[in-house]
């Protein structure tokens, strides 16, 4: 039996996507090599290194300094065309992309539109080449309130809404910044009828009801600390909020030594809606196929616990319903192929 390729084979979806965290190291050097960096940044030759070789301890340095050297449109366009390949190859039909707007804006003279515009053409691209279709989340930074409402008029605005925009997002590990300052961009979007995401990473565990309360959203990212406290699981069970996580990401951040330390099965046993996703693959040096084989190899999963997370991550998209229904036939399909072809008995 060979679980790698089974997962390799099926159709999937990844939910949790970041853009500066799923950069391809060549296409993004020859972009910095093309606006000038090595010549004008003293320190360019240290970071290009980190980036091929990342520092667990760096990651979200990382990740900014990436941001920094995408400056122009069809910079943005060549990356998300260069994911959208990488995603094809696979077999990942459909990704949701965590995308902090004044990451890449705060460099360069584009407008929010432009910067849409950008995206969607890579995605495009990619689309019609590849097969790999992307969507995306237009995120907050949680140590940057102060951008909140501009990110979400952004995302329910004309450009957005016809520039695959299908949520607003809340991300990064700063905790330091009260939820209350976020909550009424996410009522805009709310009101605005399109959907919320929050990471609450680094929260602890009791105050995830709270976040919950002020925010109301729709899904919550890489939540941590959870699958000891009863009463949080019980909430989460009966309301049926997705829950995305990556067990990479608790292996790069310290949170925890050995992916058989991470408690995926708590979470499944308690009904939570649990999910799972590369989050940042580029710099967690992983893909959406290591985290389903380590859920079953080192997790304590059933392959068919892991099988209905994947067909799951369809179900619980934000597509609209018809294109989640070709995506589930596709699954459906290509998963008894998978199983005849790499699975024994």
């Amino acid at each position: 039996m060979s679980l790698r390729e089974f997962f390799a084979a099926i159709p999937k979806v990844d939910l949790n996507l970041q853009l500066t965290g799923a950069f391809v190291d060549e296409g993004l050097l020859m972009i910095a090599r093309q606006n000038g960096l090595p010549a004008e940044t003293d320190d360019y030759a240290y970071w290009a290194d980190l980036l091929v070789n990342p520092d667990d301890q760096r990651i979200d340095e990382l990740a900014a300094v990436a941001a920094s050297w995408v400056r122009y449109p069809e910079d943005i366009a060549r990356v998300v065309y260069d994911i959208g390949v990488g995603l094809a190859k696979a077999k990942v039909s459909y990704a949701e992309i965590a995308v902090t707007p004044s990451e890449f804006m705060q460099h360069s003279s584009m407008s929010i539109d432009v910067f849409i515009n950008a995206l969607n053409d890579g995605r495009d691209r990619a689309l019609r080449g590849w097969g790999a279709d992307m969507s995306w989340i237009l995120c907050i930074p949680r140590d940057n309130p102060r951008v909140g409402d501009d990110v979400a008029r952004w995302a329910t605005g004309a450009t957005a809404k016809s520039g695959n925009v299908v949520a607003l997002g809340l991300i990064g590990e700063d905790n330091a910044q009260p939820l209350g300052q976020f909550k009424r961009a996410f009522a805009t979007a709310r009101k605005k009828g399109i959907y919320t995401v929050a990471q609450i990473g680094g929260m602890g565990a009791d105050d995830l009801l709270s976040a919950l309360e002020e925010l109301e959203p729709h899904r919550l990212t890489e939540t941590w600390g959870i699958h000891d406290k009863p009463d949080i699981l019980d909430s989460l069970a009966e309301s049926g909020m997705p829950i995305v996580v990556s067990i990479s990401r608790a292996l790069r951040r310290g949170l925890v030594d050995d992916p058989s330390a991470y408690p995926l099965r708590a979470l499944v046993e308690n009904d939570v809606s649990v999910l799972l996703a590369s989050g940042m693959p580029r710099l967690y040096r992983s893909s959406l196929v290591d985290e389903y084989v380590m859920a079953v190899e080192q997790c304590g999963l059933d392959l068919s616990d892991v099988v209905d997370l994947a067909r799951r991550s369809i179900q619980l998209s934000f597509l609209e319903d018809e294109r989640k229904k070709t995506l589930l036939d596709k699954f459906d399909k290509q998963l008894e192929f998978a199983r005849l072809s790499h699975l024994d008995n």
